[in-house]
């Protein structure tokens, strides 16, 4: 059996928010730290970039990449790519210099929209840097006769993990983008009023679905601070003060979010959360609603939706709820034929929704988006996620068939990350799993670990890490690598990846009576207790520990509660717990000269 809950063609995006203009041109459209843009000059900017493109060529189809960082020009970049006609594709300035040319040249873009700040980073050869603030500032820019965007025409351009070592980019066109943003702005009754945050990086398609339903149903886009808020009680005191009326909010985040203080005075009505598994519901019920979302990128940002409510059990991760009205969700066995309700089988998502296909990869496009099997004229996008539709109709994830992995948010394929390390010197053989620890909260602490083989010994780990950070962006960085003398193998003569994956991981050999003063005593402690590990030493580094930035939140505030005065931010100054203990001993060295005078 299979749900259908397709409808007919919505409105346009970009018809939406030309209506705000007209209908309230004076109403905040962006609000990035008390810097109000309203909806007339979010347009008006916007369509001078549109002018540019068009004259530099951008037409239907043409894609525009953004070497921008998240901020109101951003905003105004990705509306003017779509007001000239074309698709614009989100970057991350922060990855490695290799991965960028390989996504521009597969763009094959005629230019690139940034900034002068910018500007310097962007490897050259690929397209003309023009620079947003003087599009915007100049009034002489010609603007476009009309919007561009017609339903078949490409919105935007997601690249994900690729599994042969090269980015994938998703084509997604204009109508699934109003398929989603309409049944977002109705089920969320988004309107003016309203303020809705951006956190995602730009390159992550849940900036899209932060932006667009936001702007397209009149509401106030507010723009949090790229640095890391101190704790989770930080970022929940953000959306107090912000106004914050709903947002969407990644799995790990979200938790870390439903354990803070909220105003029981507040106006914050409903958090989406998605992005990996929820594998419980939270232990203190909010005041506001609670949804657990689902969607490849393959299908337009999400494809299922579903209340967490009062009456959900404690001990069974949430469904993922019920497919939108721009899908149909199949539950389909290795022969692609419909299992019954209640039995584990692939899901396949069809609709208007489901994208074109994968930029310059017909072979893969033809593999994974196949004919529909109620509707052959339509497609259906093969997830490789395994679900089950319970009774009421909603969908249980149960895994992957594949090894592919979600992690905090991300979708990675090791393949990806084993293809760049068998480029580093003298490896021979790569594999890469995810490890899991018992967490704080229930939830098992999640982390990539890569296993080579090759020449050299343990201690070549430490430098093929370097040189894989230069290779892949941070988040494909699995930590720690660990040399094998042989990958363990299936019988089928394959790289045995549970086994990997249950390998105990070699503590630190450093034990707590080598630590200096109680500055390090206490940072070890926290360490070990936020990552789930028995012990830390005084020359280990955060982050190949498994540290991640939501994790940076939760040691720093738990070293203040232990009397250390340690901010989220110091981890990305140094992260090796000596170091890092050394650099807050001599702040408050520096305070207390201050204080002495």
């Amino acid at each position: 059996m299979r749900e259908d809950t397709s409808v007919g063609m919505a409105r346009p995006l970009l018809d939406r928010i030309a209506d705000w203009r007209e209908r309230r041109p004076d109403q905040p459209a962006i609000d990035s730290g008390g810097r109000v843009i309203t909806y007339d000059e979010l347009h008006r900017s916007a369509r001078r970039v549109a002018g540019k493109l068009r004259r530099a060529g951008v037409t239907r189809d043409v894609l525009v990449p953004l070497w921008l960082e998240r901020s109101p020009e951003l905003v105004v970049a990705a509306l003017g790519a779509l007001l000239a006609g074309g698709a614009y594709v989100g970057m991350d300035v922060q990855d490695p210099p290799g991965r960028v040319a390989q996504i521009l040249a597969d763009c094959a873009a005629p230019v690139v929209l940034t900034t002068r700040r910018l500007a310097g980073s962007l490897p050259a050869g690929h397209g003309t840097a023009v620079f947003v603030e003087d599009l915007v500032a100049d009034e002489s820019v010609e603007e476009p006769d009309g919007p561009g965007g017609a339903p078949d025409d490409l919105c935007y351009v997601t690249f994900t993990s690729g599994s042969t070592g090269a980015p994938k980019g998703v084509l997604v066109e204009h109508r699934g983008v109003a398929e989603l943003v309409a049944w977002h702005i109705e089920k969320f009754a988004v309107r003016p009023g309203d303020r809705m945050p951006t956190m995602a990086r730009p390159s992550f398609d849940g900036w899209g679905l932060e932006v667009w339903p936001c702007l397209a149903g009149g509401a106030t886009l507010c723009l949090a601070d790229n640095r890391l808020p101190e704790s989770p009680q930080d970022m929940v005191d953000w959306l107090r003060d912000e106004r914050i009326t709903v947002g969407f909010f990644t799995t790990v985040l979200a938790t870390q979010l439903l354990d803070a203080r909220w105003p029981r005075d507040g106006v914050f009505r409903a958090m989406l959360l998605g992005g990996e598994k929820l594998h419980a519901p939270p232990r203190i019920r909010p005041k506001f609603a609670l949804y657990n979302v689902y969607g490849p990128t393959e299908t337009t940002m999400l494809a299922t939706c579903g209340e967490i409510t009062a009456d959900a059990p404690a001990d069974t991760p949430p469904p993922i709820g019920s497919p939108l009205p721009g899908l149909r969700a199949h539950v389909l066995d290795e022969n692609r034929r419909p299992v019954p309700d209640g039995e584990s089988g692939e899901l396949h998502l069809s609709g208007i929704q489901v994208a074109r296909g994968y930029l310059n990869r017909p072979e893969l496009t033809e593999r994974k988006f196949l004919p529909d099997t109620e509707h052959p004229r339509e497609r259906m996008y093969a997830t490789g996620d395994i679900v089950r539709r319970r009774p009421d109709g909603q969908l249980e994830f149960l895994g992957r068939n594949d090894s592919q992995i979600k992690l905090r948010g991300f979708r990675i394929e090791p393949g990806e990350i084993e293809a760049a390390m068998l480029e580093l010197p003298g490896v021979t053989g790569a594999a890469v799993v995810v490890h899991e620890t018992p967490g704080q909260d229930g939830a098992p602490l999640r982390r990539l670990v890569g296993y080579w083989t090759g020449a050299g010994d343990g201690s070549d780990s430490e430098h093929l890490g370097k040189l894989l950070a230069a290779a892949v962006p941070s988040y494909l960085l699995p930590h720690p690598l660990v040399r094998l003398d042989a990958l363990p193998l299936t019988p089928h003569g394959k790289t045995d990846r549970p086994a990997l994956a249950a390998r105990p991981l070699d503590q630190p050999t450093e034990q707590n009576g080598g630590f200096r003063n109680d500055v390090e005593r206490v940072l070890a402690e926290v360490w070990a207790k936020v990552l789930g590990l028995a012990a830390v030493g005084r020359a280990d580094s955060f982050f190949d520990l498994g540290g991640d930035s939501i994790l940076a939140m939760r040691a720093a505030a738990e070293a203040r509660r232990r009397g250390v005065r340690l901010v989220a931010e110091d981890f990305f100054e140094t992260d090796i717990l000596h170091e890092l203990a050394q650099s807050l001993l001599e702040s408050i060295a520096t305070r207390t000269g201050r204080e002495g005078r």
